[in-house]
């Protein structure tokens, strides 16, 4: 009904004879002063020097032409307050009926391939609640898109090759080494956490045949001889144990991918070089210190040093850019229309270069869409603790959930937050299970909603056929007209907002929006339970009732269904 607003206002500009404007519609601040309320008039005021009221008069008397208006009014100093007529809120709960889970999908026609690469954590270690994060939020996006009726690839890629897997390598095998020289050093730059030592360990016991082997003899695949063949050794089957247990610990919220991508088979694939040929082909490279830089238009001087595609020592080493340039090349030639990545913060800067990439290579910039996330800190007894995983002073996912949060939990409140915001991750109360916490209140109003509806199907006087129907309700059973109270009217005017909100979180990707919703429609309708009997109303408003309450289980369905939580029916 905003938009549907938007355009009525819109045409009564263009009726006054005034020139368009960008406006605000948004709900006032009481629900008596109308369903939505506009800054219109100020605004053209403002730019054609007239009294802001009289400029709202004459767009209000345009707007009373409007059969689908209720009432307009001028509030304050020319704020446009409008009313629509209730018929197109009880045309909308008929359509919220009828479509049933597919309502507030877009109806476009046209629909498309989406890959969702999220997680993508550092694959020298188990998934700590802080790149965790991305999880819920790539889930979501995917359910989203899919909801709209696309056609979604969830993707995991790992950077199982360079400094960070070398170091990862020399790590473990320190706690092979220290068995037979008990004063070898600990790496400077190595990965001292718990963790290391406890896969080394394992990897000793399961491999140390082939360990002793490379020892004496070179490894038949790998030019590395000696301690460099055993330290490699060590990182390969390390980041088998790793990334085994990132599998395993995403499965703990729901997530599991299509495609589990390798940087180094990538790499051995030759995608890598054919890239930069194209680069160069295009004018996109040059040359400096050595090293082999991909040209960015706003960065002229090569002043960003991560722009290097090739770097200046003995063996050319190809850069982390160059490989994840053609790995966005090799996901787009699978025949992806879209893509939609999830990164941390510390990789905001790898944005206007990745973008200007693909620019460069004749693709269109509305191809790539990347949503940001920050850090998160785990709150407990009212205490914040940062995360690293090279010193292991971090808090697993799987930590997490064993001590009592449940995946739905930890999603909500991943969820909730917007994700380019740090946040606490107050794990008492994810852990709550009573209605304090957010992600049970939704579900209770669902499961509420579920008992009411199985008291009513054993009521042989009871239009139970509008009871869990979900689809295929005709509007000739129901009289909207009888839902008179407040409490009735404030949550059908709120359940009717989900396609627009669907519309604009389909723009932006700005999933928090969707919880904040669901959790507000559990509110209102929980104010509407205990203040308008159900079951023990007049048949016609006990009809209507269960259609309203019917109405808004499914947009809750809906909306959890988005958010990858489910939906009881019962608690």
């Amino acid at each position: 009904m905003k938009k549907l607003t938007s355009q009525k206002i819109s045409q009564a500009i263009s009726e006054a004879g005034f020139e368009a404007v960008d406006f605000d519609v948004s709900a006032p601040p009481k629900a008596e002063m109308g369903d939505w309320a506009s800054n219109v008039a100020l605004l053209i005021a403002g730019k054609e020097k007239k009294n802001p009221r009289e400029v709202a008069e004459l767009l209000i008397s345009k707007l009373q032409q409007d059969s689908e208006i209720e009432k307009v009014e001028i509030a304050g100093p020319g704020f446009i307050n409008v009313t629509l007529k209730k018929e197109l809120y009880f045309d909308e709960l008929d359509r919220i009926l009828f479509e049933g889970k597919k309502y507030g999908a877009d109806d476009a026609d046209k629909k498309e391939t989406f890959n969702v690469e999220y997680i993508s954590a550092n694959p020298t270690g188990p998934l700590h609640i802080g790149n965790a994060r991305s999880g819920p939020i790539g889930e979501a996006i995917a359910n989203l898109l899919e909801f709209n009726g696309h056609k979604v690839t969830r993707e995991f890629y790992i950077n199982d090759i360079g400094l960070q897997t070398i170091r990862f390598g020399r790590s473990l095998y320190h706690w092979y080494a220290i068995k037979s020289n008990p004063e070898a050093k600990f790496p400077e730059d190595g990965y001292p956490a718990d963790y290391v030592k406890e896969i080394s360990e394992r990897i000793q016991k399961d491999s140390i045949t082939e360990i002793k082997t490379l020892e004496t003899k070179p490894h038949p695949t790998s030019p590395l001889k000696g301690e460099e063949a055993i330290i490699d050794f060590f990182a390969k089957e390390g980041l088998k144990h790793t990334i085994k247990s990132i599998h395993e610990d995403a499965a703990l919220i729901g997530i599991n991918f299509d495609i589990w991508s390798k940087e180094s088979e990538l790499l051995s694939s030759g995608k890598t070089s054919e890239i930069i040929q194209r680069l160069k082909e295009k004018n996109a490279t040059t040359e400096k210190d050595g090293a082999l830089w991909f040209k960015r238009p706003d960065d002229p001087e090569l002043e960003d040093a991560e722009s290097v595609l090739i770097k200046s020592d003995e063996e050319k080493n190809y850069t982390y850019f160059a490989n994840d340039i053609a790995y966005h090349v090799d996901k787009i030639e699978r025949g992806v229309d879209k893509l939609v990545d999830v990164w941390g913060a510390n990789h905001f800067g790898h944005i206007p270069r990745m973008k200007a990439s693909l620019s460069a290579l004749d693709y269109s910039d509305e191809i790539l869409n990347i949503v940001v996330y920050q850090y998160v800190r785990l709150k407990k007894s009212g205490e914040s603790m940062s995360m690293g995983k090279r010193l292991g002073n971090f808090v697993t996912l799987r930590q997490v959930i064993e001590a009592g949060v449940e995946a739905d939990a930890f999603k909500y409140f991943i969820l909730s937050q917007n994700p380019n915001t740090p946040f606490d991750f107050d794990i008492e109360l994810a852990a709550d299970k009573s209605d304090k916490n957010p992600v049970y209140y939704i579900k209770y109003a669902h499961a509420r909603i579920a008992s009411v509806q199985q008291k009513a199907k054993s009521d042989p006087t009871s239009p139970f056929g509008l009871c869990g129907a979900g689809e295929g309700i005709v509007r000739e059973e129901i009289d909207w007209n009888l839902l008179e109270n407040q409490k009735e009217v404030a949550l059908y005017k709120e359940l009717i907002k989900f396609p627009e909100l669907i519309f604009d979180v389909s723009a932006d990707f700005q999933i928090q929006a969707i919880p904040h919703f669901a959790y507000k429609i559990a509110v209102l309708f929980n104010d509407f339970y205990e203040s308008c009997p159900i079951l023990r109303a007049e048949e016609n408003v006990k009809s209507a009732r269960i259609g309203l309450i019917e109405a808004t289980k499914i947009v809750l369905k809906n909306s959890l269904s988005i958010l990858g939580i489910e939906a009881p029916e019962r608690m």
